[in-house]
């Protein structure tokens, strides 16, 4: 029979709180997954909550939602047809089922309880601190950015946005052996990624882009990747590629149409990548870079924060934006 568990529910585009919601039992080839962590994508919940983040034609998501979509947690059930997985294994999990006539899934994340499908459940290495996984899904969107390019052996790479996504991004180009810059505006996310994510920081507040390139990469950059998701972005870092270089579109454009200069593009042959979205292979490898500890994700986390206090923690997220990097919230 279906049962009720405590999820974060956005009431409102103004509005999250914890109460509890209704899921089914599970189906079979379906799994129970009880959360310990799960993590905010702060940017895109963010606009998924006050109705800014939908597919071109189609109508923002209504509330109530459970919004969210990636977690570490124990497996508690498991429904007929399932083979490979055990109960109280410790796993990384996506959305959830939903079974309340009153609060629709959202993507259904940030809940104690997920049902959802065993495909959407990858275990986690033995030992592996749950909080690392927690955020598995935006950490690969970052892999999957700084995968994109080939980069050769002391190849020049400039990333812009110091939020989590230029971050990871920057770790995923380093690992390959490039020499990364990454520019920012906020002093303390960059204090972070001086330690755990870029060979080279700039505050643009202090220091122009132009500046920047001039001492970094006189002759231009081998890979310039934006993570910001802007048209003012874009107008800044794709000058600053040399001939045949890379550009990595890494961020959520909401701008929409005639954001990037075509000819701009074809006058440099610059290859233009635009990764998106997530696939379980890249989950599994961007896992591994995190449990070799060469993709720092605690690190990031600013706020661990109870799930008691999860209506605080959205505060900060639809109010006060630049008082954060990462956000985790603890179930247990």
């Amino acid at each position: 029979m279906p049962f009720k568990t405590r999820a974060v529910v956005a009431v409102s585009p103004e509005k999250v709180v914890l109460r509890e919601v209704t899921v089914p039992d599970p189906a079979p080839g379906e799994v129970v997954v009880r959360a310990e962590y799960s993590s905010i994508s702060t940017g895109t919940e963010r606009w998924v909550i006050t109705g800014q983040f939908h597919a071109p034609g189609a109508r923002p998501m209504p509330h109530p939602m459970v919004p969210g979509y990636q977690k570490a947690g124990v497996i508690e059930a498991l429904g007929a047809e399932v083979t490979g997985l055990r109960v109280g294994q410790r796993v990384f999990a996506t959305t959830s089922r939903m079974a309340d006539d009153e609060v629709l899934p959202g993507w259904g994340g940030h809940i104690e309880h997920s049902v959802l499908p065993k495909e959407q459940v990858i275990p986690l290495p033995e030992g592996l601190d749950p909080v690392k996984a927690s955020a598995l899904v935006l950490t690969q969107v970052g892999y999957n950015g700084g995968f994109r390019p080939p980069v050769k052996p002391g190849a020049s790479a400039l990333v812009i946005g110091d939020g989590l996504v230029g971050q990871w991004l920057a770790q995923a180009l380093r690992h390959r052996g490039a020499r990364v810059v990454l520019a920012g505006r906020r002093a303390d996310r960059l204090a972070i990624a001086a330690k755990w994510s870029a060979d080279v920081t700039a505050n643009v507040r202090e220091m122009p882009l132009e500046e920047v390139a001039k001492r970094e990469a006189p002759n231009g950059f081998d890979i310039v990747a934006d993570s910001v998701g802007t048209r003012a972005s874009l107008e800044q870092i794709i000058p600053l590629a040399h001939h045949e270089s890379h550009l990595v579109l890494n961020g959520y454009y909401r701008e929409g149409e005639n954001l990037l200069d075509i000819q701009l593009l074809h006058g440099r042959e610059i290859t233009t990548h635009a990764p998106a979205g997530w696939t379980r292979e890249r989950l599994v490898a961007t896992l591994d870079l995190v449990a070799k500890d060469t993709m720092h994700v605690r690190e990031l986390m600013t706020h661990l924060m109870p799930v008691e206090k999860a209506s605080e923690a959205y505060d900060l997220v639809l109010r006060k934006p630049t008082e954060f990097l990462g956000i985790c919230l603890k179930w247990q």
